[in-house]
């Protein structure tokens, strides 16, 4: 059964508090509840995209990723679907270069012992499986 974001659920809590570190610029933050291996899939039509392996290689996505904007509004909305958390994420604002830019896309995170072990990311929600 799918849980809204309201719903008292803890791995949810802790992916959405992940995007608020991410959209405050805080890195660390962002990738405190990683497992130290976790596997992190990006389309490669993604800027920096594709697969990053562990903790310290998400760190550097997100970072790269981060500093592509001068100016960033993430609006994510999660919910559970079966074992993993399913976060439809907006994200609008100014690029560095003054670029107005809008996008949404749909992350997958499988979260194991308080830890995210996997997230695979989707340029559209309607790309998700079972969509």
């Amino acid at each position: 059964m799918d849980s809204p974001d309201d719903s008292p659920d803890p791995d949810i809590d802790l992916i959405l508090r992940a995007y608020r570190a991410f959209a405050a610029g805080d890195i660390a933050a962002a990738v405190a509840d990683l497992h130290p291996d976790v596997e992190w899939i990006e389309p490669d039509t993604f800027p920096h995209g594709g697969r990053h392996q562990g903790a310290a290689a998400v760190a550097a996505y997100l970072t790269a990723s981060y500093e592509t904007w001068s100016h960033l509004v993430s609006e994510p909305t999660a919910y559970r679907r079966g074992a993993d958390i399913v976060v439809v994420h907006h994200v609008r604002g100014t690029l560095r270069d003054g670029t107005p830019h809008e996008a949404t896309v749909a992350d997958v995170f499988t979260v194991a012992g308080g830890q995210v072990v996997r997230m695979r990311a989707y340029a559209s929600p309607a790309e998700l499986p079972g969509a």
